[in-house]
């Protein structure tokens, strides 16, 4: 049994629907101006799955459809939704779904050059939003066997990136934004439920590496304003907690902790600042009161390390 699609107004399009569909597939592209290039396709939809495309300007691409390449691809879907709109020159964006339910993807792109790629594997309710305004920014996000699950980059400025690498993570996920020029954000959101990732990034040459792996009710806040600052955050377990605050230039945080119910602040003001938190072990109780470790570094060229084993422990550095 075939569906119809509607709504096909300018560019290529392909549809392949399966027979065990109970609602209208909607696919449609419109495109204003030379060089366009789009390719949907979808296939075997069980429920509703709706695709809209619109370019305006030059040399956009959402897939080559010469090659059957990128572009939007849903498949085995049941009410996924994705929509793509570009503006400007050179835009790319490449959607791919496949196989889940109650799942959306929206990516929205104005300026030149930019690069949107997202790939979902096995999802079920996922739910992704990307906007970039600007040159040369790029946001590359891969899951494999996603589970409820949502994610939300903001991109405004020239060369910035964003590489997220999720599987199996329910209830939670990263939101970025970053503002500015080369900044870059690398994040893992693996068996991470009910853990968030907040990174915000405002400057130059900003740099964060973050991971949240075999953790719930966890939550990782990274701050950075300014040029050239580093933060090396690593967080797994039950009930962590880890803020970083970077103003200035140059500045290095490196966070770590696993075990159970630990709690950490960073704060640096200032230029050459460098703290380090190393949190192992329950808190005590067994995790009723949660180790505390908190570094506030005011000036510049302080540097503060704290690490901390057991249950009970407290900790606090304040330079200026």
């Amino acid at each position: 049994m075939k569906h119809a699609i509607s709504t096909v107004t300018a560019g290529l399009l392909l549809a392949a629907t399966g027979a065990s569909a109970q609602y209208q597939t909607t696919a449609g592209i419109t495109q204003n101006g030379t060089g366009n290039q789009s390719y949907v396709e979808q296939h075997q939809v069980t429920s509703e799955s709706n695709v809209f495309v619109t370019q305006t300007g030059n040399g956009n691409k959402v897939g080559d459809p010469g090659n059957q390449t990128g572009g939007i691809l849903q498949r085995d879907t049941n009410r996924m939704t994705i929509n793509v709109t570009q503006s400007g020159d050179n835009n790319q964006a490449a959607v791919s779904q496949s196989g889940g339910d109650f799942d959306s993807a929206a990516i929205t792109q104005s300026g030149i050059g930019n690069v949107a790629m997202l790939r979902q594997q096995n999802v079920y309710e996922s739910t992704v939003r990307i906007d970039q305004t600007g040159g040369l920014n790029v946001i590359d996000a891969a899951g494999d066997e996603s589970l409820a699950y949502g994610f939300n980059a903001h991109q405004n400025g020239t060369d910035n990136y964003i590489g997220l690498n999720r599987m199996n993570s329910a209830f939670g996920g990263p939101r970025v934004a970053q503002e500015g020029t080369g900044n870059r954000v690398a994040a893992v959101h693996a068996q991470a439920d009910y853990s968030f990732l907040y990174v915000t990034q405002t400057g130059a040459a900003n740099e964060v590496a973050a991971s949240l792996t075999n953790t719930f009710s966890a939550t990782a806040t990274i701050g950075q304003n300014g040029t050239g600052n580093l933060a090396l955050i690593g967080v797994s377990g039950l009930g962590n907690d880890s803020t970083t605050m970077q103003t200035g230039n140059g500045n290095r945080a490196t966070v770590s902790q696993s075990m159970n119910f630990s709690r950490s602040t960073i704060t640096q003001l200032g230029d050459i600042n460098t703290a380090t938190v190393t949190q192992t072990g329950l808190g005590a109780g067994g995790g009723d009161t949660p180790n505390t470790a908190w570094i506030t570094q005011t000036g510049d060229g302080y540097s503060a390390a704290i690490t901390q084993t057991g249950n009970g422990n407290s900790a606090g550095i304040h330079q200026h």
